[in-house]
């Protein structure tokens, strides 16, 4: 039989949004893989899409982080 899904993580354990200064501990330290969000508040398909990456991250139960980057926000960071 099929393994039981896991539990489900907290939102505020795997869903996270980052900054030029918190990039590095939130994507490059983690210590689970990272899904990379980058998105803009004007974009239609970004605010369709984060919703149902935020599910997934938590229904996952903490097997990756879903970090977010607003590039309005941070310019610097989403052009690398």
């Amino acid at each position: 039989s099929p393994p039981a899904p896991p539990s489900p993580a907290r939102k505020e354990d795997v869903v996270f949004e980052a900054t030029a200064e918190t990039v590095q501990s939130l994507v490059l330290e983690s210590p689970v893989p990272v899904l990379l969000d980058v998105y803009a508040d004007w974009c239609g398909p970004c605010k369709q899409l984060t919703p149902m990456l935020e599910e997934m991250a938590i229904k996952a139960g903490g097997a990756f982080r879903l970090v977010k980057i607003n590039t309005d926000n941070e310019r610097a960071g989403s052009a690398a």
